[in-house]
């Protein structure tokens, strides 16, 4: 198995979001990495290619980012709060923080299993 991304790994300690959590739970699908918090849910699309979708640029997730919660709104709209940034600051990386932008992720609700 080969090891996850540093900024992956960054977004598995509880304190790399803004809102109070005991823990970080990670979920990967092929397109994305999925971080469950107590109460939010951050999906970040990989940078990958597979024909039928290409996320392969940072300019390209943040606008799939953004149509995800455009669209899944309509029927969710309690749901699907928004995109927010992954900055990273002094070498620190979170969720919706300060400094450079180095990734997209939608912020969710997080709903009972």
């Amino acid at each position: 198995m080969s090891q996850l991304p540093k900024m992956v790994q960054a977004l598995l300690d509880p304190k790399a979001y803004p809102d109070a959590s005991q823990r970080v739970e990670l979920v990967q699908t092929q397109m994305s990495f999925v971080f469950l918090t107590d109460n939010y849910v951050y999906k970040v699309k990989k940078p990958v290619n597979l024909g039928y979708l290409d996320y392969t640029t940072l300019g390209k997730r943040h606008f799939y980012c953004q149509r995800e919660v455009e669209l899944n709104r309509r029927l969710c709209p309690t749901v699907y709060l928004g995109v927010v940034p992954i900055t990273r600051d002094k070498g620190n990386i979170c969720a919706g923080g300060q400094g450079e932008v180095i990734e997209y992720a939608v912020k969710m609700r997080r709903l009972p299993r």
